[in-house]
């Protein structure tokens, strides 16, 4: 889930464009039809038969049931569901990074990298070290060329400025790195084919105060605006320039063209910028970018008034892009039309995609906010604690049944609108899946709290919550009978992630103290009925963080070390030890297979029909396994493993693209149509590599359990099997580190397909086997 703050914080066109808008013909009712664009060569060059592309990221919508007798999300909403099937492959085991949570896992989604490459692993928000040794709070959502986005009100004078989205090349991570990790537009661009984003993270701008000036320059119009704004919430300026962007293909009219009138002038003026990639592999100069909807929406067809195209609304009689059912899309704190912020309903953000692929805009990305709250005008929930827009909803509540019924109704026009547009599966790469799965901290079938009446399913019973919400922990009272009570540290909670002050080393008998004591925590938690239960379920130190993919470029935004609580609880800083916060009830963040294991569907060109890879919606963790007592790969048995790292190195192959980069994921061969012999070869070393290298998989997994136990043991005279278990953890860290990166390049000489010899196949299938071994007798130690 993303911040929707009113500051921006979370969490397109061409010639033919243009046309669409300046030729508007009006009919007989006063509706101006957009006349089809002068036909013109397409400078957009993709491979395989691919003319479009269009990838969707959901916030947290299941493909699996959470409770047993509800129909899940997807189920819920057929047209997608169906779509994804008939044309193509519905992926239900595929695994998200640590920590999982929306930023760190979007953008593994967009660039097929771990957090300890792209830079973001703590999401989605962090802390950054200062000179002192204090913390300085971080936002994880920035533009990709932004600086850290420092979140304190009087920022520490020596905080970070390392890039946002810090790139490593290496695993493990060379400290000191200032580049910029390869921004995902950039094969479409070079291809000749501009790159629409709505509310994606950090491909599009984020925020006012940091955002503004790194891509406009401190002296433009657009930082004169804020400047000038007296609301300290700048409501104006994040409709206007935040959530949405498109990204050029060089030379075209989308950029070129496009002119606005900009604060403090009288006369238009062009609104492109340079779309600026200083640290690009193979350089990048000669692309523009336009950001915000005050610039991208006059191309899409705004100022038109009561425009359609193909019998759906594009604009209102003011001449406000609409979505899909014709309500204009406006900010909600401004009360004007732009960014409506970043929780976008389903027709807000299908709509964005759709204007932008018939305003020739080829390919696109969206990001579409959860079905599991309450959305503004609704009422009659049947989940006590939902009083307010925002709050969290249990699985079959008769709110969330209208949401997904919504959200049903917006696919079935978005495809619908789409193939009218000539945009169907057989010219477009369709990738669509949630960046992660959630935890109900609340009633559920199987637990020892449950929703009533009994058997209820939502659709034709709704069923009822009369309490539940998330644990809401307090980690000082839980620490303050402890010898830990007086060591200062910070914490962010979705993780959670710890930072003791003066960023000691692992070894530091504080941290030990610390660490030892968290994992002593314990509570009563209501849903589990369990009194007196361990709040921690795994704990990483610094080596094991580094085994996790949590390790970045930048050291100052490493964590002390991660605490993975039991997926109920929520840390905070204050408050009672442990209170029920009803207005929040979806964790995610934790090493949980109800967490950790989510969806993707593709579908188009190359793509097989093969319907659902992996267990059904009935068959999930969550819906028989409330409590999440397995590890990710227990739950893990059906399907063909995918890591959303996969999602990239296959995005790009059925393009017919490739990155200037070694990606960390792989190419999904089982859901090719036509099945190359060197990807055939490697199928069964990339699954072994998956296992060696993912967050969740076998060799992360059993060395997370060993880590947990060495963190809990000793005292400060008897550390020996903490020291044991950290010579042991580093030995398999840095052979692991080593082989993986061996088995990456395998692969990707694979995907471009060059058959590997079966002696490099064996040899390093045989290696993998041993360390996988080693990690397991390391975890049963």
């Amino acid at each position: 889930m993303r911040p929707s703050l009113a500051t921006g914080l979370r969490r397109v066109t061409g010639a033919a464009g243009a046309a669409l808008v300046t030729a508007g013909m009006l009919t007989a009712g006063g509706v101006a039809t957009a006349a089809p664009a002068a036909a013109a060569p397409s400078t957009c060059h993709l491979g395989n038969g691919v003319e479009h592309v269009i990838n969707i990221v959901f916030d947290n919508v299941h493909f699996f049931r959470d409770n047993p007798n509800v129909p899940s999300d997807l189920e819920q909403m057929p047209h997608l569901l169906n779509f994804l099937k008939g044309n193509g492959t519905l992926l239900s085991n595929v695994h998200t990074p640590l920590i999982a949570h929306t930023a760190d896992d979007s953008l593994t989604i967009y660039t097929g990298l771990y957090g300890d490459r792209h830079g973001q692993p703590v999401s989605n928000s962090y802390k950054t070290y200062n000179p002192d040794g204090s913390t300085d709070p971080a936002g994880s959502f920035a533009y990709w060329t932004s600086p850290v986005f420092d979140t304190a009100s009087t920022p520490n004078p020596g905080h970070d400025t390392a890039p946002t989205m810090v790139y490593s090349d290496t695993v493990p991570a060379k400290p000191g790195a200032t580049r910029q990790t390869p921004a995902p537009w950039v094969p479409f661009t070079r291809a000749g084919c501009s790159v629409g984003d709505f509310s994606t993270a950090n491909m599009v701008l984020e925020n006012t105060k940091l955002d503004l000036p790194s891509v406009f320059g401190a002296n433009s119009p657009e930082v004169a605006q804020y400047n000038a704004d007296p609301s300290s919430f700048k409501d104006a300026e994040t409709a206007d320039y935040t959530g949405v962007a498109v990204h050029c293909a060089q030379g075209a009219a989308t950029c070129a063209d496009a002119k606005a009138v900009k604060f403090g002038q009288s006369e238009p003026s062009p609104s492109a910028v340079d779309d600026v990639l200083p640290t690009e592999p193979g350089g990048y100069a000669g692309h523009q970018a336009l950001f915000g909807a005050k610039y991208v929406a006059p191309g899409l067809g705004a100022g038109t008034p009561s425009l359609s195209r193909n019998g759906y609304p594009v604009t209102d009689a003011a001449g406000r892009l609409t979505d899909l059912d014709g309500k204009p899309i406006i900010n909600g704190f401004s009360g004007t039309a732009g960014f409506p912020g970043f929780s976008p309903t389903a027709s807000q953000s299908l709509a964005y995609l759709a204007d932008m692929q018939e305003s020739g805009i080829p390919v696109t990305y969206g990001y579409i906010s959860d079905l599991h709250e309450r959305k503004a005008g609704t009422s009659g929930c049947t989940t006590a604690g939902a009083t307010g827009t925002g709050f969290a909803l249990g699985p079959g509540d008769s709110c969330y049944v209208s949401n997904a019924a919504a959200y049903d109704q917006a696919f079935a026009k978005f495809f619908d609108r789409l193939a009218k547009a000539g945009i169907t599966p057989k010219n477009t790469l369709f990738v669509i899946g949630a960046e992660e799965n959630d935890q109900f901290a609340g009633a559920n079938v199987g637990r020892a709290i449950a929703p009533t009446p009994e058997g209820c399913d939502g659709v034709t019973t709704p069923c009822h919550y009369a309490a539940g919400g998330e644990l809401a922990t307090n980690i000082n009272g839980l620490l303050s009978n402890t010898a830990s009570s007086a060591t200062k540290f910070d914490i962010e909670p979705q993780g959670a992630a710890v930072y003791v002050h003066g960023q000691p080393d692992a070894n530091d008998p504080a941290v030990r103290r610390l660490q030892r004591d968290t994992a002593a925590m314990t509570a009563n938690d209501p849903y589990t009925g369990v009194n007196g239960e361990n709040v921690v379920n795994y704990q990483a130190g610094a080596l094991e963080q580094r085994v996790l993919h949590m390790q970045s470029a930048d050291p100052l935004r490493t964590p002390t070390y991660t605490i993975f609580p039991r997926p109920d609880y929520f840390f905070s800083t204050s408050g009672p030890d442990v209170g029920v916060q009803p207005q929040f009830a979806w964790n995610h963040g934790y090493y949980s297979p109800n967490i950790d294991i989510t969806w993707a569907g593709i579908a188009g060109p190359g793509v097989a029909a093969r319907g659902i890879d992996g267990p059904g919606p009935a068959e999930g963790n969550e819906s028989h396994d409330p409590n999440s007592t397995h590890t990710v790969p227990e739950a893990s048995a059906v399907g063909t493993w995918v890591e959303e790292a996969d999602l990239r190195p296959t995005l790009m192959y059925l393009t017919g693209l490739g990155d200037d980069y070694q990606t960390d994921g792989r190419v999904i061969s089982q859901i090719l149509a036509k099945r190359p012999a060197a990807l055939a070869a490697t199928e069964r070393l990339g699954a072994v590599y998956q296992q060696l290298n993912s967050s969740v998989g076998a060799f992360a997994t059993d060395t997370l359990i060993a880590d947990s136990a060495a963190l809990a043991s000793g005292s400060s005279g008897h550390d020996q099997k903490f020291q044991r278990e950290q010579a042991q953890l580093l030995h398999l860290a840095e052979a692991r580190d080593t082989l993986a990166a061996e088995m990456k390049v395998l692969l990707a000489k694979a995907a471009a397909g060059n058959t590997p010899s079966k002696g490099e196949v064996t040899s390093q299938l045989a290696r993998a086997d041993a360390l996988l071994g080693q990690a397991k007798r390391l975890a049963s130690a």
